[in-house]
């Protein structure tokens, strides 16, 4: 980070303590409570959206746990450890639950399957509200229909993994760029490839559709930008957008879209 950044953070910082002096505040104390345990390596927690007592914890083996009234429960939501890899920066990294969650009981994952090469895949509930119906899965079709439909991931780590739904309904998959260190083969800035990239799709397709999703009219580069440019790409240069969520609109937010992504080296 440049000496200069960091100097007018030091003084912002001074100025908020200062103002904070002045008019007799002081910061809010900030205490924490355990509200559900026995976790292994939590990756995620999402609200589910029918039912304020209840929230899915994502585990990077590839489990999703359901915590009611803070209570864990012994039936999974969904259980993938048979068909992923997980280790390191792989595993079950993901989860986002559809808008339309309440009526449709559509959810999605992000996950690198036994070779390493992420999938993003739908599934719905079962009768059962809190359990998945495993046989509604659909992988995502990035290399169009009838082509395997993982993203090539040349390296083990910057896989990326978070997803989330933007006010706008569309969902927005942040991709690493592929791993190694320093982002050797440059794919971050490679137009033709989806790594290294903030992508945004529309999901809400029947279940027939044969890709899954299509692409937003309003995505940056549908029909402009550089030759060869993914049309799913929403922004360019990303290292490793582990997690990212946006500043909320129906609570007062700008709607932008704040992104966690992994430094190279001291700086994140």
């Amino acid at each position: 980070m440049p000496r200069r950044v960091a100097i007018l953070g030091a003084l912002t910082l001074g100025l908020c303590v200062t103002t904070l002096i002045l008019i007799g505040q002081t910061p809010a104390e900030i205490n924490t409570v355990v509200h559900a345990a026995g976790f292994t390596s939590p990756v995620a927690v999402v609200q589910d959206s029918t039912s304020r007592s209840v929230q899915f914890v994502v585990e990077q083996g590839g489990r999703i746990r359901v915590v009611r009234d803070g209570a864990v429960l012994g039936t999974d939501c969904l259980n993938l450890s048979g068909v992923i890899a997980a280790g390191g920066e792989r595993g079950l990294l993901g989860m986002a639950l559809a808008p339309d969650y309440p009526s449709s009981g559509r959810f999605f994952v992000n996950f690198t399957n036994p070779q390493g090469h992420t999938i993003v895949a739908r599934f719905r509930r079962s009768a059962d509200p809190l359990v998945a119906d495993p046989n509604s899965r659909f992988d995502l079709r990035w290399n169009g229909a009838g082509n395997p439909p993982q993203i090539d991931q040349p390296f083990s780590n910057h896989n990326g993994g978070d997803l989330a739904f933007g006010s706008d309904g569309y969902l927005y998959i942040g991709l690493g760029d592929g791993g190694s260190g320093n982002d050797p083969d440059h794919r971050a800035q490679t137009p033709g490839t989806l790594l290294g990239k903030m992508l945004r799709v529309d999901v809400n397709v029947p279940d027939q559709h044969p890709v899954g999703y299509t692409v937003p009219a309003s995505n940056p580069f549908l029909s402009g930008g550089p030759a060869g440019t993914r049309p799913e790409i929403w922004a360019f240069g990303l290292r490793n957008p582990w997690r990212y969520s946006f500043d909320d609109p129906a609570r007062g937010g700008t709607g932008a879209l704040f992104i966690g992504d992994v430094g190279q080296g001291a700086w994140e």
